[in-house]
């Protein structure tokens, strides 16, 4: 293992004596060295990872060829640590990044232990250095005390830098007039300056922001002040190790700055505060007309509807159908240089492998959809599902369940473009029904299940958001004609990498084919938001199973993530076995978002899915005004509209609106002493289930 990592058994030995791992908040301002130790590191020179000795600092990491080295101060490379991001990778225990000027060390520890205690003092030095609060600081509440005269220095500091930011600001607004006396030319370059005079205003304004909320959480703690022997002039410049008496340079480097790049390829409040006074939630034994949907759900607070319905959003002529019709997304951008001051607040708020539930997001991030319409996208190729029934063979039935089950992630994210679609609130709904390419209607129509009044052979889908401790979304989808149904509930669960965002989708799904009696139960992969101080991507990573216990066959899939070094994203491989057998009698690879191949364990490889050969079936909803109150699209109607009109500020008071209504229903249903209780879903076992599905109805009743 040390061999593989690049560890030398000197890397090794001295490890155990001289790394220092830190248990307590690192006391920086007595000049203590916090964390010293081997780690490797890749380098692009001779392409591979090589061992170093690093030592942290309050406001720098530096590194040396060997330990003996470090002694003799014979230093190899320095990176500043004010501004820095330090990131972990989703699915390798041992690696980790640290990005400063635009370059990237890539460093590894020899297992999940030590690379966390580097990220958690790598973390902490960042935070002191740049001026950053604690993760979480200011929802707690604290007792006040009494500021020492250090805090009152910053408080000068920070009116200062308030007033300036605003003379600059009028600054602006003065000299803009004279662009009308400029020829086109000379405007160009007058716009210019203007254009990058506001991104300077409003970064200078986000950073008194930061500065004020940590003043604010110095003043509140007492155990957090700023020691009395730090003053502003050492702050600034950050003190160091008196034994290594390291200059921190204004930019990083490295004796060969090669090495630091990576291999070339060939709002205000927290969305957990929904949650804070949430009841524990109780499945509802009572079984719940599908018609009641299109009312206003009865647990809705009157008046926060009214509060809604009232408010002038600036969308009265809005055709909200033809808004959710244009499914298009953009890509951000590069989010550093077009939202760079949003970025630093967001930073601020963040420590790596910390949950993302109890930050806010910002609004430009939204796709304009809700996560539980996003599932219904697991159906958006009827036919792929529809076909795994009727098949004379259980290994047949068993291949098209996992032809289908990997032709249903590119629809749900077919555009690549990272976005998030909204938390549903709890007791959201979202349902919708499809045509099957070449199926014909036959005829009958449903008088119950997800969409009474449906054709018998249309699919139809309901998804409820069932719980918010922890947040999960029950969703279910039929087929009366074929006799085939799908159970479903995932739990999100997101955190902060530091380069990337994780989302684990903990839970499960299962397909039933009723004529044969037969279930499969799959799981799903992990999705992670990449590059996402840059311009952000998608990608899915993780081991999936599928597994049909009643006839013996199971699969093993792998989602592979981009690797550090070279490599392709978006890759997948994946074996297909029958109980007992030693080898797979089926070999899947290719790319999730594209072509995969299947080579059986006798015949030629072939096309497995080419997940962009068929065009995805369109949707059918209830017209937008003719929902409920609580179906996704009309209640998340006013947020989308600004997405797509570009005007964010709407988009973001619409938002906490929905979410503030939320936070009032549970503070009313606490006062009553009532719990939540799902309408249309029900927990049994480990799984939630749909109370009106296929299977408890006779075929005469679908």
């Amino acid at each position: 293992m040390g061999k593989k990592y690049g560890f030398s058994k000197k890397g090794k030995s001295s490890s155990a004596t001289s790394h220092r791992a830190l248990t307590k908040q690192p006391d920086w301002h007595r000049g203590a060295v916090p964390m010293e130790g081997p780690l490797s590191k890749w380098t692009n020179v001779v392409q591979g990872w090589q061992y170093r000795w690093f030592v942290l600092t309050e406001d720098a990491i530096i590194y040396y060829t060997s330990r003996d080295k470090m002694l003799k101060r014979q230093q190899r490379g320095c990176m500043r640590l004010r501004g820095a991001i330090v990131g972990i990778d989703g699915e390798n225990e041992s690696l980790f990044t640290l990005t400063q000027d635009g370059k990237v060390f890539h460093l590894q520890g020899r297992d999940e232990k030590e690379r966390n205690e580097w990220v958690k003092s790598l973390d902490a030095a960042i935070r002191h250095c740049s001026g950053y609060p604690p993760p979480g600081a200011g929802k707690k509440s604290r007792s006040m005390s009494k500021p020492d005269t250090t805090h009152d220095g910053l408080r000068q500091k920070i009116s200062e830098a308030d007033s300036l930011m605003a003379k600059f600001a009028q600054q602006l607004k003065d000299i803009s007039p004279a662009r009308e006396r400029l020829n086109e030319t000379e405007k160009a370059s007058f716009d210019e300056l203007l254009s990058t005079g506001t991104r300077l205003v409003d970064t200078i304004k986000h950073s008194v922001i930061l500065v004020q909320m940590s003043r604010n959480q110095i003043e509140l703690d007492p155990g957090s002040r700023l020691p009395s022997s730090f003053s502003n002039n050492e702050a600034e410049k950050g003190a160091t190790p008196s034994h290594l008496q390291v200059k921190v340079p204004p930019i990083s480097y490295s004796s060969s700055d090669d090495e630091f790049y990576d291999a070339q390829d060939n709002e205000e409040e927290e969305e957990s505060d929904n949650e804070d006074d949430f009841a524990r939630e109780e499945p509802n034994r009572e079984t719940a007309s599908i018609a009641t949907l299109t009312t206003t759900n009865p647990r809705t607070s009157k008046a926060a509807v009214d509060e809604l319905d009232k408010y002038d959003f600036g969308d009265d002529h809005e055709d909200f159908d033809e808004i959710y019709d244009n499914a298009e997304e953009h890509d951000i951008g590069n989010v550093q240089q077009e939202h760079g001051s949003v970025l630093v607040h967001l930073l601020s708020q963040v420590s790596v492998g910390m949950d993302l539930t109890k930050v806010t997001l910002p609004t430009f991030i939204l796709e304009r959809r809700s996560l539980l319409e996003m599932y219904a996208d697991f159906f958006a190729h009827p036919d792929a599902f529809v076909s795994t029934s009727g098949l004379e063979s259980a290994e047949k039935r068993f291949v098209a369940v996992v032809r289908y089950y990997l032709n249903a992630f590119y629809a749900a994210r077919k555009s690549g473009v990272a976005k998030k679609p909204y938390n549903p609130i709890l007791g959201e709904t979202f349902r919708c029904r499809y045509k099957v390419p070449q199926l014909e209607g036959g005829g009958g129509k449903t008088a119950r299940g997800p969409f009474p009044g449906s054709d018998d052979n249309h699919l139809t889908f309901i998804a409820e958001q069932v719980s918010h401790h922890p947040p999960v979304s029950a969703f279910y989808a039929e087929h009366p004609g074929r006799r085939v149904s799908f159970h479903g509930h995932i739990w999100t669960k997101s955190s902060f990498l530091g380069l990337s965002i994780g989302v684990a989708n903990i839970g499960s799904g299962t397909v039933i084919l009723h004529e044969y009696d037969e279930e499969y139960t799959v799981t799903f992969p992990s999705g992670y938001g990449r590059s996402i101080m840059s311009t952000p991507w998608v990608e899915l990573g993780g081991k999936v199973k599928i597994i049909c216990e009643k006839t013996g066959y199971y699969a093993d899939i792998e989602f592979l993530t981009k690797p550090f070094f070279g490599g392709k994203p978006h890759r997948i491989q994946g074996n297909v076995y029958h109980e007992g057998g030693k080898k797979p009698i089926l070999t899947i690879k290719g790319e999730w978002n594209s072509v995969m191949f299947a080579k059986p364990v006798h015949g030629d490889e072939y096309v497995f899915i080419d997940v962009k050969a068929e065009p995805e079936v369109k949707k059918e909803c209830v017209p937008v005004m003719q929902q409920g109150e609580r179906e996704s699209r009309r209640l998340w109607r006013h947020v989308t509209a600004g997405l797509l009109r570009n005007r964010i500020n709407v988009a973001t008071t619409a938002k906490r609106m929905i979410e503030e209504r939320q936070r009032r229903e549970a503070k009313e249903r606490t006062q009553r002493g009532e719990t939540w209780k799902s309408s249309l879903f029900e927990k049994v076992g480990d799984r939630w289930v749909f109370r009106d599905s296929l299977e408890d109805r006779k075929p005469t009743e679908a």
